[in-house]
């Protein structure tokens, strides 16, 4: 147990000579339960955040203890038994496990600790395909789960511009936007704004100086995130995960509303079924996002609409053989599913305009775009790239990153 100590130490040193950012988002999670969860995609994020918390634990003190699932540690020791040694050797009562995924008997231990050890607190990270509602082991009623997203664009200006922004209501910014963005003034917004949608989602980014290096963390998370996250959750071979890996690569490189689950199988020569789980995965995994009308049954559900990369910067690391004004369609409708689904707002595809927001039907588009596809909707709006202020129904576009 000491060499995971000595583990600790050095990982606390280097971490406490980067600038940690206390995103607003971090306020809304409360690791003071007995078992708590970090879910999310690769590289958001959670890491930092169980390291910032054995630190204001005491773990300088060793009274916090942070430790990652696939420490050669546990190769000869199970985690109860580590709780175990640590509540009866030491003072130690809370435990960060980071990328729980990676430790076999995750669910039956950690239940089984949270049975027995009634004081002792573990928070952990792990895949957004961690599944504790249908486990077997019942941690429903014993875990709290938060999920964890990349950067906003406001958190993005937040930890670059080393400055403090408001975040804003999406009623807030349709009927107050020409005051909103006066108030930001933010000097050269917009190009601020193009190197968030390029590089400016995942927070580890700040560790990289060139942009390939940036691209090529991207694609290291993607393969990681389907040939360890994927194959380990739900027990998947090789043959199996290169084709989800396939899918992957047809969603970023495809136009908005291109694919369906029948064309992805035909190409694929495999069954509705199996391509519909293929990239129901992909979607829990948080490498795309999937866009229903707004009645769906349960048919529909297993063929959406639309398809879309997690985020922007899934599509530039691809490096697509696409002409600029195609890309570019892509990237503004990709940040806008990104943005209000991270914020908690359900979006709907729609024959009128792109989106539909609860009664708004949302058009996207360059500097240029006019009000012409939702001009008979008294909900119609316009968001628009390229212009730093609006008028009436047509609105910035990057203020859809102030919403959170």
């Amino acid at each position: 147990m000491n060499q995971l100590f000595e583990t600790q130490r050095i990982i606390l040193e280097q971490f406490e000579t980067s600038v940690f950012y206390n995103r607003l988002i971090f306020n809304d999670i409360n690791l003071n339960f007995s078992l708590v969860g970090i879910v999310g995609p690769r590289g958001i994020g959670k890491t930092t955040l169980l390291l910032r918390h054995v630190l204001l634990n005491g773990a300088r003190n060793r009274k916090a203890l942070y430790v990652s699932a696939d420490s050669l540690y546990f190769l000869d020791h199970r985690l109860i038994e580590l709780v175990d040694e640590l509540y009866k050797e030491t003072d130690i009562r809370l435990l960060c496990i980071d990328e729980i995924q990676k430790y076999p008997s995750w669910n039956q231990e950690l239940k089984n600790i949270a049975d027995t050890y009634k004081d002792f607190r573990i928070v952990f990270s792990g895949s957004s395909m961690i599944d504790i509602v249908h486990s077997k082991y019942d941690l429903s009623r014993r875990v709290i789960l938060y999920p964890l997203c990349g950067f906003s664009f406001r958190e993005y200006l937040e930890f670059y511009l080393n400055i403090t922004l408001p975040t804003f209501t999406f009623q807030d910014i349709v009927q107050n936007h020409a005051v909103l963005a006066e108030q930001l003034s933010i000097q050269g917004i917009l190009k601020h704004f193009k190197e968030y949608l390029r590089v400016g989602y995942y927070p580890f980014f700040a560790e990289f100086d060139q942009e390939r290096e940036k691209f090529q963390a991207i694609e290291n998370a993607v393969q990681k995130t389907i040939y360890e996250d994927i194959a380990n959750l739900k027990s998947l071979k090789t043959p199996t995960l290169m084709i989800i890996e396939k899918l992957y690569k047809y969603v970023v490189n495809s136009a908005v509303g291109e694919l369906s689950v029948y064309k992805l199988a035909s190409t694929l020569q495999k069954d509705f079924e199996s391509v519909s789980e293929y990239l129901r995965l992909l979607n829990l995994s948080g490498l795309i996002r999937t866009l229903y009308p707004k009645q769906s049954g349960k048919a529909q559900l297993r063929n959406p609409a639309k398809m879309y990369p997690d985020n922007p910067n899934l599509i530039y690391a691809a490096y697509l053989p696409q002409s600029e004004d195609s890309t570019q369609g892509k990237v503004r409708e990709t940040f806008v599913i990104n943005q209000l689904q991270n914020a908690h707002f359900t979006a709907y595809s729609t024959e009128v305009g792109d989106f539909r927001i609860d009664d708004y039907y949302l058009e996207i588009g360059g500097k240029n775009k006019t009000l012409q596809q939702v001009k008979n909707q008294t909900q119609g709006i316009v968001f628009a790239d390229g212009i730093v202020t609006g008028t009436g129904k047509i609105i910035p576009l990057y203020l859809l990153g102030f919403l959170y």
